[in-house]
């Protein structure tokens, strides 16, 4: 169980990357200042709450010295901002089967190849 945490938090962290840098490139196209608005509202809304647990959670682990609170606060974070942003891909029609795909081909390679470089597998 110590090495599993790390290593969903990892893949999580990898996709909510690679899901950012594609909402990133829609929510520059966008013409209309309220659509844009409308975007950043919709992800806050969907990755803030885990994110803000997350942080939570990172907190008053270190504050009251929790043992394993990092890899549970990690999850949390990357959770939320993989969620949000791939609800919020789909709300923009970035959410066909070919591009989820490819992000997750492409989270499954670097977090292989980050997960090999660190010695974890």
């Amino acid at each position: 169980m110590t090495t599993l945490a790390p290593i969903l938090a990892l893949f999580l962290c990898l996709y909510a990357g690679l899901a950012a840098l594609t909402w990133a490139q829609r929510l520059i196209g966008e013409r209309l200042p309220a659509r844009k608005r409308g975007m950043a509202l919709n992800l806050a809304r969907r990755a803030g709450p885990p994110v803000a647990g997350g942080l939570v959670l990172l907190i008053a682990g270190t504050a009251l010295a929790l043992p394993g609170h990092i890899p549970l606060a990690a999850i949390l974070i990357g959770g939320g901002l993989a969620f949000g942003l791939h609800r919020g891909l789909g709300d923009v029609r970035q959410g066909d089967p070919r591009s989820i795909a490819f992000r997750a081909a492409l989270t499954l390679g670097l977090g292989l190849a980050l997960l090999w470089q660190t010695g974890l597998i």
